[in-house]
């Protein structure tokens, strides 16, 4: 879930309808040859279901602890983070391999600052083991994930910015994005012209949760409504 403050409450967006937002950027991407791409339809569907790991978590959210709040995609635990990036591309192994390759490959690039810790070796380990499987299943070599995972990650980023998970404008691979007032801003600008788009959300009191169920009561009385995105030149 990302999870972020607003006039004294907290706005809560899936991880799921965060991706959603990603693949909508991308299927509206007019520039960089995105329209002819032999894999557009790979790197669609990989961006739509980049978290679709997250929907158990997301439909029985864990609060923290420690501050009260409901866990976000930063904070989740390390055993819960790799069931989550495990069932997420074996969903799709069977009929997509090449989109489960590129969100395995998302699991490993946002975890890579843990490479190397005993603690986290177990984990990475069972990642590998599945791009190797993906891999083989999918018939690609690792140049052609790299120049499309990034795709994947440019999007990502897009949307948790214009989600509210992420405080700073972002920069990757030559773009600029950067969100305040529900309009994002992205330079150059990739589109055919400025448009809307709509994400679900709830808002719950900024408060201390106490348990899991006490932040589950909060969100299920909680209504769903639209966040509008406004997606602009930078």
């Amino acid at each position: 879930m990302i999870v972020s403050s607003h006039d004294g409450r907290l706005r809560c967006v899936t991880q799921s309808d965060h991706a959603h937002l990603a693949a909508d950027l991308l299927a509206l991407w007019v520039t960089d040859g995105l329209p002819e791409h032999p894999r557009r339809r790979e790197l669609l569907f990989a961006a739509r279901e980049h978290d679709n790991g997250w929907q158990e978590a997301d439909s029985a959210p864990f609060h923290d602890p420690e501050t009260g709040r409901p866990h976000d995609f930063m904070t989740l635990p390390r055993d819960e983070r790799r069931r989550l990036w495990l069932r997420g591309p074996r969903r799709h192994a069977a009929r997509e391999p090449y989109a489960a390759l590129l969100i395995t490959r998302h699991a490993l690039e946002l975890h890579a600052v843990h490479r190397g810790d005993a603690a986290w070796a177990e984990t990475f380990a069972a990642w590998h083991a599945l791009a190797e499987e993906l891999y083989e299943a999918a018939g690609v070599d690792a140049a052609t994930v790299d120049a499309d995972y990034r795709w994947i990650d440019l999007t990502d980023v897009l949307s948790l910015a214009a989600c509210g998970g992420l405080d700073q404008p972002v920069e990757r691979y030559g773009f600029r994005g950067a969100a305040a007032d529900g309009v994002l801003t992205i330079d150059p600008f990739p589109l055919a012209g400025v448009t809307t788009l709509r994400v679900p959300c709830r808002d719950i009191p900024a408060r201390r949760y106490v348990s899991d169920t006490d932040l589950a009561m909060e969100l299920a009385s909680a209504r769903w409504r639209e966040l509008a995105v406004r997606v602009a030149a930078g």
